[in-house]
């Protein structure tokens, strides 16, 4: 059963100038969980993959909120990449996530579903 649905946009371009501003600082952060596969993509597309990374867990944090949920950056992880790419929320074991990310030259943006699990009470 669909519980609840989070969006978020970010501006790549926005996104790659704090990269700049903070480097590691930003992505120690932000992503400790590491973003190994945005650092093996191709030359100029690292802002795009942070900035939908970002929107991803920004998306989650929004979607958790309308079930009641409070979460914050720190307890959302994005492992792998791809059709790898898996997330994992601590406390949100009663639920699935289901996303979707995209990004091009100006925006990122990120779409989550959460799915109730049978037997399990979300709350």
């Amino acid at each position: 059963m669909l519980l609840a649905v989070g969006v978020d946009v970010v501006s790549v371009k926005r996104f790659g100038e704090l990269h700049n501003r903070y480097g590691e600082k930003l992505i120690k952060r932000l992503f400790p969980e590491g973003v190994d596969y945005c650092f093996r993509k191709r030359k100029g597309e690292l802002p795009g993959c942070l900035a939908a990374r970002f929107a991803l867990k920004e998306a989650v944090i929004k979607a958790f909120g309308r079930i009641g949920v409070e979460l914050n950056l720190s307890k959302i992880r994005v492992i792998g990449g791809g059709r790898e790419m898996r997330v994992e929320v601590e406390g949100g074991s009663g639920v699935e996530v289901l996303f979707s990310i995209s990004h091009e030259r100006d925006y990122a943006v990120a779409v989550v579903n959460l799915v109730g699990k049978p037997g399990h009470n979300p709350i």
